[in-house]
């Protein structure tokens, strides 16, 4: 269940009520229509806003996150979101094969690590220092590294500055793939034991099948 549709929820739910309400009111009793739809509005607000409340505290509860914890990440991932795009727009700058590769390395880390949080909220605590610091700094690093290295006339000294643009770049992409593995660290964490208790379950089976033959 996503937030918004608590909001869908409550709607479809109050909207009846609304109706009833109104139905009612101007079906058996002789009142005044801004009293009838008084009846109604408070018919709607009044079933609305509990339903919505327990919906949106349900989906808190499913995400493991509180409210100001989800408003928080919220606020973040919306301010990351036109940051990721801003990345896609890179590949139009590309003018060698090792560029592309690593901007398409760089934009399958981030959109990974940004869809798997839109995902799983409550995962943004894990990579917090991936939407606070390192998403800028591979987005400013890579546009100026893009755009000098388009340019004509290059001395010496630009030509070292973009190979240590470039390096950087590199350890900025290792940066992207630790965030990713600190992610992903609890689910191969889980991975890990069920292949164990799999494998123990699988001697215990095969104990007990030879068990089973030695008495016979």
């Amino acid at each position: 269940m996503k937030y918004h549709v608590t909001h869908i929820i409550g709607a479809m739910v109050a909207i009846p009520i609304a109706f009833i309400t109104g139905f009612v009111s101007m079906s058996f009793f002789n009142l005044d229509t801004w009293i009838d739809f008084a009846l109604i509005s408070t018919g709607f607000i009044g079933t609305f806003i509990p339903i919505q409340q327990n919906a949106k505290q349900k989906y808190l509860n499913e995400i493991g996150l509180n409210f100001q914890e989800y408003k928080y990440v919220r606020k973040s991932m919306k301010e990351a979101q036109p940051k990721v795009k801003q990345l896609l727009t890179q590949y139009k700058n590309i003018r060698s094969i090792q560029e592309f590769k690593t901007v398409n390395d760089i934009n399958k880390l981030v959109r990974t690590i940004y869809k798997t949080v839109q995902k799983e909220p409550r995962r943004f605590f894990k990579v917090d220092s991936f939407f606070f610091s390192h998403l800028d700094n591979t987005i400013n690093l890579m546009q100026q590294y893009l755009f000098l290295s388009r340019m004509p006339h290059k001395s010496e000294e630009d030509i070292k500055a973009l190979n240590m643009a470039k390096l950087t770049l590199e350890e900025l992409k290792r940066t992207l793939q630790a965030d990713l593995r600190q992610l992903n660290r609890q689910d191969f964490q889980n991975m890990q034991v069920e292949v164990e208790v799999y494998k123990k379950q699988s001697q215990n089976h095969l104990l007990n099948e030879k068990k089973i033959v030695e008495d016979e």
